[in-house]
């Protein structure tokens, strides 16, 4: 047994220990007789044991990430985790990110978070410490089961000389610094749902949300920076044009942020009104079900024939599944339990106040998680009853368009609403906000937008904007620390306006480039100026941008990946305030001989000739191939030749280690008995359901066609209010940072009320239980 795994073993012992130890102290200070608990008793030495517990498996599972990472580094390929994800010649900093590359270091990543914050949450716990900390180790046992039987520390039957190196696409800086983000949010839901069962199994549901709201903002703060780094990752460097492709993975990380955002908003109202309580229970045990719903999707496979960023089963599923159970079993096992002893004031609907607005604006989150979360989980439901189906992309943006503006309508009304029925002076309050709205809303429509719908949206998030804003420059002549929300809700109408106005405005132009042959696109003349190589192996094409007398060089990527078998392209963005110039190649036509129209792109459902052949691309094909591990990713296509049709199944064979391209054969009329030509899939893009095919015997008769110049096709997109887009995101990530800020000195001066002369830890411990 590899001695990495031994320390996962030795840390699972551990974390079992301090379980043990946290649960007989629950057992001591509640001793049931006739139904009724008698008052918590002192016993510092078993505060001691099960801390003591905890914190040497925060030690074990700190020295196993330390020599995973040690592995890596120093190319110890006998591991298959390191065989699989590293190679010699990757640079220091995307070794390191291959530590979370793929499953079994990234539970391990996890894994070791639990730990790390759950030492910071033993210190504040305070009364809720020995049932949430009993149920931080369950947790954390469930990953360590699931670390021993998906190891990272497995070895190889015999040492490769070099590792299979890492995905093109992830040798990126942000590979370094977006997973580590989202898993940290994923790691903070733990402790908001701990605190739920803690203060449900003492009966603490007033007390419960000053230790739930510091950990609740900083978890949306992780999650909701992770899900934004992981969009401008994919629209600086994919090359498909966007930055939000509603895959069902994406959508995985999206629900759980959208239920944080409705239980910090449930918390600030609880700690007003004291409103919402029931509310805020429910939320903060759905939402950590959810994330491990998120983990089952994107790990167990069932999402293998929808989403490219799908992980490869491990064998873990039953381990999943049981963990859903067991928070659910826990989560709402105590909430239904006690929730006819919660008592809250009631919400008055029928007042317009904060409070009303407020609990709007979480009814908004929730529909959004409820419809997001049955688009996703569609394949999962449909395969119970017959063949398993994707719910189309315009399903998610047809219903989130009326939710975008009844989220912007709120966050425009909110900020000059109080939390009693004290609105007077409402209407000369907004009116300044609703002349900037009208102002705005007139220049979009003057700029061509003509859809009414869009423009509403457009208004509202601009009706955001502007209240936001005006609040804003009023709280910071107050105080800095109290303009979190504003702030927050400025970048959320920027976002919604700019996500619009991006789409709407959008110009978009291919083209075929010749070699040193300038070309007029859009206002731009391009010149096309040949390749340069890389030391990485990532090829440069140089393109030469002249406009208004003012010239650049673009650097697009377009290269063959020998890990993925196919060609790969990376965009070159060029950014302004106003728009981006957006230059995505597509295909380099060598100058050499070659068969006519040997490549075609298609989408799902497109129709496109070659020679004397329509091709129609019904759809993607996806099974196992044999051997474990191993899949098989085709290409359904009709070829016609306008007698007969042909299914063509070109396609690419994925394993652990190795891809490999598998060409279509088909029959060519009029050349004869055996003649056939053959078509492969050269890339594809499951987000755009996009697919591109390179045919070969399509010459005529034998022949070859005359000599071609070296061409480049390329994507040109002027992309408007991208730069605001990404601002707006800044300032929503800056707001909660401020808010963050605010309410972890909020928890440290109402702890100096509470104990204003801190003793010693053993004496901390008469009121932990």
């Amino acid at each position: 047994m590899q001695f990495g795994t031994i320390l996962i073993i030795f840390a699972l012992v551990a974390t079992l220990f301090s379980g043990w130890q946290y649960f007989s102290l629950i057992q001591l200070a509640n001793p049931r007789k006739n139904g009724k608990p008698k008052q918590p008793v002192n016993n510092p030495q078993s505060y001691k044991l099960a801390r003591s517990g905890f914190y040497a498996m925060a030690a074990l599972v700190s020295a196993a990430s330390i020599l995973l990472m040690y592995l890596l580094l120093s190319h110890q390929f006998q591991v298959e985790y390191v065989y699989r994800y590293s190679s010699r010649s990757l640079p220091l900093g995307y070794l390191v990110s291959t530590f979370w590359a793929g499953q079994e270091g990234s539970f391990l990543l996890w894994a070791l978070l639990i730990a790390l914050m759950g030492l910071i949450f033993t210190k504040t716990a305070r009364q809720f410490e020995a049932v949430a900390m009993l149920v931080v180790n369950v947790v954390q046992g469930f990953f360590l089961l699931i670390l021993i039987k998906a190891s990272p520390f497995a070895l190889l039957p015999q040492t490769p000389a070099d590792g299979a190196g890492l995905n093109p696409l992830l040798q990126d800086p942000w590979m370094v610094i977006h997973p580590p983000m989202l898993f940290i949010g994923y790691a903070a839901v733990t402790f908001p749902f701990a605190l739920a069962v803690a203060a449900l199994a003492r009966r603490a549901y007033k007390e419960f949300i000053a230790q739930a709201l510091p950990w609740t903002l900083f978890a949306s703060l992780t999650l909701g920076a992770g899900i934004i780094i992981g969009g401008y990752w994919a629209y600086k460097v994919l090359g498909w044009g966007g930055y939000w492709g509603w895959d069902p993975v994406e959508n995985s990380s999206l629900i759980p942020w959208l239920t944080v955002l409705a239980l910090l908003h449930g918390l600030l109202v609880q700690k007003i009104t004291g409103s919402l309580v029931k509310t805020n229970f429910f939320l903060s045990i759905v939402t950590f079900v959810l994330v491990i719903y998120a983990t089952f999707l994107t790990r167990s496979g069932v999402l293998a024939d929808f989403s490219v960023h799908s992980f490869q089963d491990l064998g873990i599923n039953l381990y999943l599944i049981l963990f859903m159970l067991a928070s659910l079993g826990i989560g709402f096992g105590m909430f239904f339990r006690r929730r006819q002893e919660i008592k809250a004031p009631p919400i008055k609907f029928n007042e317009l106040n904060r409070e009303s607005i407020i609990l709007a604006s979480l009814f908004v989150f929730a529909v959004s998680a409820v419809l997001t979360f049955l688009g996703t989980s569609s394949p999962i439901f449909t395969g119970l009853v017959g063949n398993p189906a994707q719910v189309d992309i315009s399903f998610y943006n047809k219903v989130h368009l009326p939710i975008g503006i009844l989220m912007a309508l709120i966050l425009g009304f909110a900020p000059f609403l109080r939390w009693r029925n004290r609105h007077d002076q409402l209407l000369k309050q907004l009116f300044p906000s609703l002349m900037l709205t009208v102002f705005s809303s007139a220049l979009v429509i003057f700029l061509g937008m003509r859809d009414p719908m869009l423009i509403l949206f457009v208004a509202t998030a601009c009706f955001a904007f502007w209240s936001n804003l005006i609040v804003f420059f009023t709280m910071l002549r107050i105080s800095w620390v109290t303009t979190g929300a504003p702030l927050s809700h400025i970048g959320v109408g920027m976002l919604l306006a700019a996500i619009v106005i991006s789409s709407y405005f959008e110009q978009n132009e291919r083209v075929v480039l010749q070699r040193d042959v300038a070309q007029q696109v859009m206002n731009y003349q391009m010149t096309y100026e040949g390749f340069t190589s890389a030391e990485n192996g990532k090829d440069i094409v140089n393109i030469n941008i002249n406009s208004s007398g003012s010239s650049y060089l673009a650097h697009p990527r377009f290269y063959y990946s020998g890990y993925n078998q196919s060609l790969m392209r990376e965009p070159d963005v060029r950014a302004n305030f106003l728009y981006d110039l957006y230059i995505s190649p597509l295909e380099h036509r060598k100058g050499e001989q070659a068969d006519h129209g040997s490549h075609l792109r298609l989408t799902k459902g497109e129709k496109q000739r070659v020679g004397d052949y329509e091709v129609y691309f019904v759809g993607f094909e996806m099974a196992n191939h044999g051997e474990p591990g191993m899949v098989r990713v085709g290409a359904h296509l009709e070829i016609s030749d306008g007698t007969d049709t042909y299914k063509v199944v070109p396609g690419v064979i994925y394993g652990q280690n190795r891809q490999e391209a598998e060409a279509g054969q088909f029959p060519l009329k009029n050349r004869g008995e055996n003649a056939t030509a053959s078509v492969s899939l050269h890339g594809l893009n499951a987000d755009e359901k996009m697919i591109e095919l390179h045919f070969e015997g399509l010459g005529t008769d034998g022949q070859s066609a005359e000599t071609a110049p070296d061409q480049l096709l390329l994507e040109v997109s002027r992309k408007p209010f991208m730069s605001v887009l990404w601002l707006g995101s800044i300032l929503i990530m800056a707001g909660s940072l401020i808010a963050f800020k605010r309410r972890l000195d909020e928890q440290k001066q109402a702890a100096q009320a509470q104990f204003p002369k801190e003793a010693p830890r053993k004496d901390k411990a008469k009121a932990a239980v």
